[in-house]
């Protein structure tokens, strides 16, 4: 895409293909970067989108702009278009309703919960904020009155980690959950709910790439990581099912996606039942 002409306020683009030697150019940054390898279709989309809004005459200047890091605010922006951000309450809740009829199970298998009074929790690719606001409700529910629930809530995506943070959500959220939890954790206005402050004391949210190497000083009880790591490849895959295991407490447990396994990767997890496994330590 490039600019015909521009008056005092706007350009006047034509079309233009993404070429092939483009194509490979910014899949490879995204892939070095993010992990993933978008489709060509995909890309060119969202680039034609960010050269509109922000006046740029070239894919090969926009390139340019990310590759050097000359613009970190327009490398925030590529980061939210091209990942993923799909979310709900209660999201695939067998997961949630396995933690409140298995209670006694993961206390006995973690004993350290029991013990310290407290629990932590990591929820990986936490999009805008519905997963780690279900956790907290239902810990909040099924837990001792008296423990410490600590949850960590990462996403690579600024626009979406800031609203996460803001917890408001539409009416249509009542779709989602039973009307007790919208009654006990949220307040409503006229157009939305947003959630109570004391739900939201109990999450840290955090801007964090999955790339990356993982800096925790201590181990989680609980990570989950839910739809996210298809897609990546089968490398990728593994490598990050060994760095969950690393942070993830001996007796800990992790929840994949339904649409993801970890049948054929080298691991140190025990089957519980699909998509949910046991750390069994070293």
């Amino acid at each position: 895409m490039i600019p015909l002409e521009k008056d005092s306020d706007h350009f006047y683009y034509v079309m233009t293909q993404l070429n092939e030697l483009q194509f490979q150019k910014f899949r490879a940054l995204i892939f070095d970067n993010c992990g993933i390898q978008p489709k060509k279709e995909m890309i060119e989309g969202k680039l034609d989108k960010l050269l509109r809004k922000n006046n740029l005459s070239s894919y090969d200047e926009f390139y340019q702009l990310l590759s050097t890091g000359a613009n970190s605010v327009l490398w925030s922006e590529f980061i939210d278009e091209i990942t993923v951000h799909m979310s709900s309450f209660f999201r695939e809740n067998n997961h949630f309703e396995f933690m409140r009829s298995q209670l006694r199970l993961i206390f006995e298998k973690n004993p350290r919960i029991l013990k310290n009074n407290e629990i932590k929790l990591w929820s990986a690719g936490c999009s805008t904020g519905e997963e780690p606001y279900t956790l907290a409700m239902v810990l909040k529910e099924w837990l001792p009155q008296d423990m410490t629930i600590k949850i960590l809530a990462t996403d690579i995506s600024k626009r979406t980690m800031a609203s996460a943070q803001r917890g408001i959500y539409p009416a249509t959220i009542k779709k989602e959950m039973d009307p007790y939890y919208l009654m006990q954790y949220f307040n409503r206005s006229e157009e939305d709910y947003e959630i109570k402050p004391e739900l939201k004391a109990l999450i840290t949210f955090r801007l964090f790439n999955l790339m990356d190497s993982f800096p925790f000083q201590d181990t989680f009880d609980i990570i989950f990581c839910r739809n996210v790591m298809i897609y990546f490849n089968a490398e990728i895959q593994q490598k990050l099912v060994q760095k969950f295991r690393a942070v993830l407490t001996m007796g800990g447990l992790l929840f994949i996606g339904h649409s993801e396994s970890l049948l054929n990767k080298q691991n140190g997890f025990q089957y519980m039942q699909p998509t949910v496994y046991l750390n069994q330590g070293k």
